[in-house]
């Protein structure tokens, strides 16, 4: 499993470097499914780092570093998608004030990119009571942006 997520990020990176990501997306549902995929990546990363500092899993530095790095550079690619005109009908948990208030949503997205760098940081050093202090800091920044533009 975890060779078919790092399958799917190489991916996505191939992808971002090439310039095709930021295109616009041919259709409201190519927004969200691109949305929707990069989110599922975030998740399963951040699932495996919460399972750590909530003692449910062995610490392991380089596979947490891994996770850190991993989410922190997913953190940049769901925005665009997420200012699609029409991404917030049908299969999406988006909500329409996402669209009205952008300014507001690109922040709390900026605050996310920033937390989860700084945790990439921490995860690098290897302190288990900073990573622990930044891991959720980071989680604050995600409920920030869920429960503003979340359904």
């Amino acid at each position: 499993m975890r060779s078919f997520i790092k399958a799917g990020v190489i991916s996505i990176v191939v992808l971002v470097s090439s310039g095709i990501v930021f295109a616009q997306f041919a259709k409201p549902e190519d927004a969200i499914t691109y949305r929707k995929s990069v989110m599922q990546v975030i998740k399963k990363h951040f699932g495996s780092m919460a399972g750590v500092v909530k003692g449910k899993m062995p610490y392991d530095k380089t596979s947490f570093t891994t996770d850190a790095k991993v989410v922190a550079m997913m953190s940049k690619l769901p925005w665009e998608a997420s200012l699609v005109p029409g991404s917030t009908e049908g299969n999406t948990t988006l909500t329409e004030k996402a669209l009205k208030d952008s300014d507001g949503f690109l922040a709390a997205a900026k605050r996310f990119e920033d937390a989860s760098r700084e945790l990439t940081v921490a995860a690098e050093s290897g302190d288990l009571a900073v990573i622990k202090k930044l891991f959720g800091a980071t989680a604050q920044t995600c409920g920030g942006c869920h429960k503003p533009y979340r359904k």
